[in-house]
């Protein structure tokens, strides 16, 4: 990258590399919350789901003979118009497994999960889970009001120890309104046994413990869901997903919005959790910490590797690709071989039937499909992204931007930020830290133009030419339309854009972030979460800028 580009990271916490990266390190202390409106979440436990929730009329899956799994993929397919993404997938989770979904964005694997749960269709084959078998699902981008507070939310699909406390309140109820008798005494007795028998009493510790292990603190809990950034909104649904405590675990993302402090406490929570995982994710030590099983969609099917951690599994494919190259080519060789002979002999009166017989050992391997060349699922290398980013515009000067006492918040009287001064210059790559809530988003916000200072002052370099790249962006872009449109409008539009950017050139970004064939011609609503990702990248790119703001670029 060109060394008089700036970059500015956000990053949630401290990693081992911040140091040899950075050349400027700021440190936010104080601690804070983004307001916008709305949840996100989708929770779907199969017979318990609230009326309220977001879930689609016809469920996927549905209750059956299992032969002892948990759940049971049979024969699913699914197309999405004319691309078929996935074939004859079979897939059995035992009770108690962990099972992590890869591969690359855009083959299927929060489809298939959707699937499961009701909202993808398939064209073909059943998903099945065992009888008393609870299903939980969180979706990347599932959204739903809320005006419960942090802490209503999260326990409100504790559905055994809320219809326990309500049998409590109506026993009191019952007794304060003057029956007294043995029938309403025992009543109260009995609703507060299964009160204490399904942990009523250590609810609220329970719900404390896992919002502050997602970031969450004291005051925060308290506080309305519509308060939160939908990044926040998405750790509400996480935990309220978590402390509903489904037996079958579906998580599409889920350390998607969490820093690494988050991620750490999450991937301990699935090591110890009581039940059958799914779990679709590109975080690597969030698979290595919380499954034992890879599946691996790869060529339109599903490929598995029992017993193998994410790093066993890699080596493990490349065994697998290995070996079935090595067996095709030496197959072949063999058949070269006998047909050699058959070429040479097959016209001698004496060996004729010599060879014969080894035109009936080349039909043979034939049929076994030992000439067939591997399958592309098995064979198949993934190709790495490629960003590359257009050379800076050449500023006034060394100074960028700067910042001289400014006071940064939503409300004059409960600023986030104190006198802030500092400079950004050229070549500066610069690394913001601080606790979840802190402000470091607010800060990007004022940095960006998209919060107005309180007091103080912003100056800007006349030649600044500023890029961003925030959490949040691959969930705004407009779904209605085309991806190609999306990334050509945004570098021709604006006071610098470039109206000569082409298609073609759109697409060529594209294609070197791995979004190629027909996928920059389809619209954003039909790519997945991480193909939307690489369209706000592509857009990104698109633009040439001298001041490059990220925040939680790796979201």
């Amino acid at each position: 990258m060109n060394a008089l580009k700036t970059i500015w990271f956000l990053l949630g916490s401290a990693t081992a590399t911040t140091a040899a990266f950075s050349t400027c390190l700021i440190n936010i202390q104080n601690r804070r919350f983004v307001s916008q409106n709305g949840v996100t979440f989708l929770s779907a436990v199969k017979s318990r789901t609230r009326q309220s929730d977001t879930v689609a009329a016809a469920v996927g899956y549905t209750v059956g003979d299992t032969k002892g799994a948990a759940l049971m993929l049979e024969n699913i397919s699914i197309s999405r118009g004319s691309n078929q993404l996935l074939t004859n997938v079979n897939l059995n989770v035992q009770r108690n497994e962990r099972w992590g979904i890869v591969g690359p964005n855009g083959v299927g694997k929060s489809t298939l999960l959707g699937s499961i749960t009701g909202t993808v269709q398939m064209d073909d084959g059943k998903a099945l889970v065992a009888p008393k078998v609870t299903v939980g699902y969180l979706k990347q981008t599932a959204v739903s009001g809320s005006v419960r507070t942090v802490a209503e939310e999260a326990a409100s699909e504790m559905f055994e120890i809320n219809e326990a406390k309500d049998r409590c309140i109506q026993a009191e109820k019952r007794i304060e309104e003057g029956d007294v008798g043995d029938a309403a005494l025992k009543a109260l007795d009995e609703a507060n046994e299964r009160f204490t028998a399904v942990g009523g009493y250590t609810q609220e510790a329970s719900v404390t413990a896992v919002l502050k292990g997602l970031g969450f603190a004291d005051e925060d809990i308290n506080e309305k869901c519509s308060c939160f950034s939908g990044g926040w909104q998405m750790r509400i649904a996480l935990a309220r997903l978590l402390l509903s405590n489904p037996t079958l675990l579906l998580l599409d993302e889920p350390s998607n919005h969490l820093d690494s402090s988050a991620r750490d406490w999450l991937g301990n929570y699935l090591t110890n959790y009581k039940g059958s995982i799914v779990l679709v994710s590109h975080d690597l030590k969030l698979l290595d910490q919380s499954v034992n099983n890879i599946a691996e969609i790869s060529g339109g099917t599903l490929l598995t590797y029992v017993s193998c951690s994410y790093n066993k599994y890699l080596n493990e494919k490349e065994f697998r690709a290995k070996s079935a190259r090595i067996e095709y080519e030496r197959n072949v060789e063999e058949a070269a071989r006998l047909q050699e002979f058959v070429d040479k002999y097959g016209a001698s009166a004496t060996k004729a039937s010599a060879a014969q017989s080894r035109v009936k050992m080349i039909e043979k391997m034939r049929k076994e499909g030992k000439l067939t060349p591997p399958p592309v699922a098995i064979v198949t290398e993934r190709t790495k992204p490629l960003l590359k980013l257009p050379d800076p515009p050449k500023a006034i000067g060394d100074e960028l931007l700067e910042l001289e006492n400014a006071n940064i918040g939503y409300d004059p009287g409960n600023l986030i930020i104190k006198n802030v001064n500092f400079k950004i210059k050229r070549g500066m790559k610069i690394i913001l830290r601080g606790p979840n809530g802190a402000g470091k988003s607010t800060l990007m916000a004022a940095l960006r133009g998209k919060l107005e200072l309180i007091s103080g002052e912003k100056k800007l370099n006349r030649k600044l030419r500023m890029g961003v790249f925030t959490q949040d962006l691959a969930q705004e872009l407009d779904v209605t339309q085309r991806a190609v449109d999306l990334a050509t409008s945004y570098a021709r539009e604006g006071d610098y854009g470039d109206i000569t950017v082409s298609d073609q050139q759109a697409r060529g970004v594209m294609g070197m972030l791995n979004l190629g064939g027909d996928k920059p011609l389809r619209k954003v609503g039909d790519l997945s979460g991480g193909e939307k990702a690489r369209v706000a990248l592509s857009m990104f790119a698109l633009k040439a800028s001298n001041l490059i703001l990220l925040d939680e670029v790796k979201t």
